[in-house]
């Protein structure tokens, strides 16, 4: 990838996850206003900061199958402490059922912004 790309992906993300993270409920650090309920957006806001774990499985299937390519939607919830729910693969077009279970297992993990009501179903689509 050309460096120029790079500047411009970096200075959009950036852009949304500066005001993601502010809005982030840090403890001892942020007091912020709970909302009634995360909104796709929302959701999307805070997915900005965890493309890392994303990454982090494409790089692990990519060293044991170098030329794998495809695609992975895994649909979730979030609950109203901020972790994640009924998670599942919904579509997959991809060789590499180890991809699918790294992800799968990384949203596992993650936490989002509490809210009073669980969140909507939030569909991740990750490709490489």
């Amino acid at each position: 990838m050309k460096t120029l790309p790079k500047v411009a992906a970096l200075a959009v993300c950036a852009a949304f996850a500066i005001p993601a993270y502010a809005q982030m409920n840090i403890p001892g650090v942020t007091k912020t206003k709970e909302v009634e309920k995360l909104s796709k957006s929302d959701i999307a806001k805070e997915m900005l900061l965890k493309n890392k774990d994303i990454d982090a499985c494409k790089d692990e299937a990519k060293k044991k199958e170098p030329k794998v390519t495809g695609n992975l939607a895994v649909r979730f919830k979030v609950n109203t402490d901020g972790t994640t729910t009924d998670i599942s693969i919904v579509d997959v077009k991809l060789q590499n059922s180890a991809f699918g279970s790294c992800v799968q297992g990384k949203v596992k993990g993650w936490t989002f912004s509490k809210a009073k009501q669980k969140s909507d179903n939030y569909d991740l689509v990750a490709a490489f």
